[in-house]
């Protein structure tokens, strides 16, 4: 079983505002996320992985989520940002493949980490 340890990134600017930067800014924000005692080859793993990185993702950008519609739409992209930019970055197929069922096949968040990396 493979040790790893994952950072999972999140901005909380969200995505409009990272194009405008050559470096990523000051302010982002991450939470380590251990998986060695999952095997990411099963979607058990995988599932058990995405369930974490979820967490971690809410927990990252828990100051964006108000009442208003505004703020909930930046939580939500906050969180979609953070969970695809950790599953580029831990590239297992199970994941990936997990990844893309729970978000109906719609990676154009993914397609956007991948080319950040």
């Amino acid at each position: 079983m493979y040790r790893l340890t994952i950072a999972l990134s999140i901005l909380a600017l969200g995505l409009s505002s990272q194009h405008t930067y050559a470096a990523p800014p000051q302010d982002v924000h991450f939470v380590e996320v251990h998986f060695s005692d999952l095997d990411l080859t099963r979607s058990e793993g995988a599932a058990a992985l995405y369930k974490r990185l979820d967490a971690a993702a809410k927990s990252v950008c828990a100051s964006l989520d108000a009442r208003d519609v505004a703020s909930q739409l930046r939580f939500k992209k906050c969180v979609q940002t953070g969970i695809s930019s950790a599953v580029v970055k831990i590239d297992r197929p199970a994941l990936t493949t997990y990844y893309k069922t729970r978000t109906s096949g719609r990676d154009a968040t993914i397609q956007i980490a991948r080319n950040q990396n």
